[in-house]
């Protein structure tokens, strides 16, 4: 094996990641740990096929940014370059991605990806794109433009203060043929909200007037050179009628330019089944079960309401394993385990099994052993299951979590757990060992926003460890050459001129600069890390400091052993407060200081 290495010059490289490859090897290195500085272009051209490639030079090399003079069709073109291969030290948190045609140039960024507003930075982070471009092989031209450009979007993403995700580029000239193709709007939509693949058995609820399916019509391509150099010629293709079975009296057709729109003419649902578009009108349903019973998906906004009925009181009326979403679900009868229900009104005369879900903006339900989540919740007995509500009322609840704005209870024996952000009222305690906790984050709305802004928080401070890792890094290099710096800062001109002139303390010197650019930007990436936090702080401690109005009303006299709780985890410190018998007190926050009290103690005298 060769000594340590440093760097190496390659001039006239044809593929720079075969280069890599041999350095990886000479020097027992990993691929991934090199990379390289891009010192020249050369861009070679011939007009005819057995001739050789000459370069472009002084003047001429501009010729390359001609649109006229890169779209000749005998033209042939490649690159080369001079490149010098280093150690990584520094990654940017993006990378290229081409089109399978070579068509088509984006920018992909790692999510979440940093953008500081600084033109040091946009600099470099062009210089990554092009470096990457030269990697792929990818003809370099019109860069100057296509900086600009980028750094425009950058721009505008920082001011926005925006997550870029992905930027289209760069575009060929050269277009690829499109064939047609059938896009199911219901399920891809349905997929994009859930964020997940759709079982094959499902079918799509649907509202009078919306889009059911595209079609999209064939696109002839344009040849051209693509984004590599190549000359593709496109040829005529063939277009193919395209047919699909529908039912008149379901859907509607408009035959546009570019393609082939699809909507409902009325409430349904619609599965797409090979080349037939299918219409199910049903909406009444006695005992639903998994065998031979589709997944009903989608169409809560405008779609149908479904009725679904058990056979007796002995089976549920929707047995195991089922997806159902519908605008309204009315069921008579039970709901079996791994069920879950998705409307905008569920009405459940039955049980909701521990395994299964209901989520509506208004649900009405007799036992909930499940969970339910709403905007209002009306639960006959709570049975060890979960609620998530803005308004919650409860008639009697045993072992159950209620997370709310509002609680309302009537009865509430023991092992219960209530969370609530304005007001809690209870008719009778009849058990003990209950948690009654004043949390500024029970409702939805402040819970998603809790549970994102973690997220969030988790996400930036494992981007801020790998910024700190690259930090380290530079630091490392930076105080292992730090005496060859000095020792050229410390010479005399002639002395220094000699140093700078040895390719090696040229490389070093260079490559000290270049990191001490990076740890500004390192720098500049850490504080807006701190500012991303302090936001998100910022917002949990407003959503908390708000919670002040909130009080806890009981009608009858506590029992021992309830724990009367206050959450605070950003504005302050957290209380509890344990109920003594027989007592008759309400509980509040202060409004001066937020603390947790008893605003009335009237001792319940027992009658003997």
């Amino acid at each position: 094996m060769a000594g340590e290495f440093y760097s190496k010059v390659v001039e006239n490289c044809g593929d720079i990641q075969a280069e890599l490859e041999k350095v990886a090897q000479a020097y027992d290195l990993d691929v991934h740990d090199l990379w390289f500085d891009l010192l020249k272009v050369h861009t070679l051209v011939r007009f005819e096929a057995k001739s050789e490639y000459k370069i472009l030079e002084g003047e001429n090399a501009k010729q390359i940014d001609d649109d006229v003079f890169f779209e000749n069709t005998k033209l042939s073109v490649i690159q080369r370059y001079d490149i010098c291969i280093k150690k990584r030290l520094f990654r940017y948190f993006l990378d290229i991605e081409v089109s399978e045609e070579n068509d088509k140039l984006f920018v992909v960024f790692e999510n979440p990806f940093l953008i500081v507003n600084d033109e040091g930075l946009f600099d470099e982070l062009c210089d990554c794109v092009e470096a990457l471009m030269a990697l792929n092989k990818i003809i370099l031209r019109q860069m100057s433009a296509q900086h600009t450009a980028f750094k425009k979007e950058l721009t505008d993403y920082a001011t926005q203060d925006k997550q870029p995700g992905k930027i289209l580029l760069k575009s060929a000239r050269y277009a690829p043929n499109k064939p047609g193709c059938v896009c199911f709007t219901l399920k891809e939509n349905w997929e994009r909200t859930n964020k997940e693949e759709a079982p094959i058995n499902a079918i799509y609820g649907v509202g009078k007037g919306e889009v059911v399916l595209e079609y999209i019509k064939p696109a002839q391509g344009v040849s051209g050179r693509d984004l590599k150099g190549q000359i593709v010629v496109v040829k005529e293709q063939e277009i193919a009628p395209f047919a699909l079975e529908y039912s008149n009296e379901a859907f509607e057709i408009k035959d546009l330019p570019t393609k082939v729109v699809y909507s409902s003419k009325i409430a349904q649902y619609v599965a797409l089944v090979d080349d037939k578009l299918k219409s199910f009108t049903k909406t009444t349903y006695t005992e639903m079960k998994s065998t031979g019973m589709p997944m009903f998906l989608g169409g809560v906004e405008n779609g149908p309401s479904l009725y679904i009925t058990a056979k007796n009181e002995i089976d549920n009326a929707i047995e195991t394993n089922l997806r159902v979403e519908a605008k309204e679900i009315f069921i008579k009868g039970n709901v079996g385990k791994n069920v879950k229900l998705v409307a905008q009104k569920v009405v459940i005369e039955g049980q909701l099994h521990t395994s299964s879900s209901a989520e509506a903006d208004d649900i009405t339900i007799t036992n909930n052993k499940g969970s339910c989540k709403a905007k209002k919740v009306q639960c006959k007995y709570a049975d060890r299951g979960t609620i998530i509500a803005e308004v919650c009322e409860v008639e009697a609840s045993s072992g159950s979590q209620i997370f709310a704005k509002e609680i309302s209870l009537k009865q509430v024996k023991s092992n219960n757990t209530f969370y609530f952000s304005s007001r809690c009222s209870l008719e009778s305690m009849e058990g003990n060992e209950n948690k009654f906790c004043f949390s500024a984050f029970a409702e939805p709305e402040s819970k998603r926003v809790l549970e994102e802004t973690k997220e969030s928080m988790v996400t930036y401070k494992e981007k801020a460890q790998k910024v700190m890792a690259q930090y380290q890094k530079l630091n490392i290099f930076v105080q292992k050459h730090q005496s060859t710096i000095d020792k050229i800062r410390n010479a005399d001109v002639a002395t220094r001129k000699a140093l700078i002139e040895e390719e090696s303390i040229k490389r070093i010197y260079y490559d000290f600069m270049d990191c001490l650019k990076r740890v500004k930007i390192l720098h500049l990436y850490i504080l807006k890390i701190q500012d991303f936090n302090h936001k998100f702080l910022d917002n949990l401690v407003q959503i908390e400091s708000g919670m002040k109005q909130a009080k806890l009303h009981i009608d009858s006299p506590w029992t021992a052993f309830n724990t009367i709780g206050c959450i605070k985890t950003y504005s302050g410190r957290s209380q509890s407060i344990l109920t003594e018998n027989g007592e008759m007190t309400d509980f509040a926050l202060d409004k001066e200081n937020g603390e947790l009290v008893r605003v009335s103690s009237r001792q319940h005298i027992s009658k003997f």
